[in-house]
């Protein structure tokens, strides 16, 4: 019943936001979606505050996780401003912050100073068995890094990641690829601070905000 409460709670405050955004506006762009969130698609996994197991039950189940919240994605021009707003909640160690890159994610040796710095790092890589790679060239902004793999996932990023560094390549990072956008994580948030972050709604139309289990954010950096 809690997640029925709380997808009820976001649903009604972003109809709301709606309402008071179209009539500020005396009816222009009054068709904009102030917030794309889905309830139906809200998974808040959160137990009912006091509740218990059967005492019949010999052992008690598994609790659910905790929910979050995950806000984004917002581009480099936006990020600090969305970051401002949610500053004002005080939410302390309970908010973090990731990036994601539009390109997918790679993993790679940071840029070296020059063309030949670059060469002799791949002969040295190639000596270790590792034959996928090249220069990046020097129009773009990563130039002279040594590419090591593209990935549509950070998970497959970090799994190229682990069998680098296997060989002995340690010096090694994953990335995102692409233009970076940030993505703002609230943990568990509360139901009277989840309204309040659904009121940001008309303040960033292209912002999504959507419910996730803890455990199933990806690490992010504390704000």
């Amino acid at each position: 019943m809690r997640m029925l409460f709380l997808i009820l709670v976001l649903a009604n405050l972003v109809g709301l936001a709606y309402i008071r955004y179209a009539e500020s506006r005396a009816g222009a762009d009054a068709q904009i979606s102030l917030l794309q969130i889905s309830p139906e698609k809200l998974k808040l996994l959160k137990p009912r505050s006091g509740e218990k197991a059967p005492a019949a039950l010999a052992s008690s189940p598994p609790q659910p996780a905790l929910a979050c919240l995950e806000w984004g994605g917002f581009a480099a021009e936006d990020a600090p401003r969305a970051a401002a707003a949610l500053a004002r909640f005080d939410l302390a160690d309970k908010l973090s912050q990731r990036e994601v890159g539009d390109g997918g994610w790679w993993v790679y040796l940071p840029p070296l100073k020059t063309r030949a710095e670059a060469d002799r790092k791949a002969s040295e890589v190639k000596a270790l068995g590792i034959d996928d790679l090249y220069v990046v060239p020097e129009s773009s902004q990563w130039r002279f890094a040594l590419a090591l793999g593209t990935f549509r996932t950070e998970e497959a990023a970090n799994n190229r990641l682990a069998q680098l560094q296997q060989k002995g390549l340690r010096a090694a990072v994953v990335g995102p690829r692409g233009a970076i956008r940030s993505i703002f994580v609230i943990r568990d948030p509360g139901d009277a601070m989840a309204a309040k972050i659904a009121g940001l709604a008309a303040d960033f139309p292209n912002a999504e905000l959507k419910a996730i289990a803890c455990a199933d954010a990806p690490a992010a950096k504390n704000q």
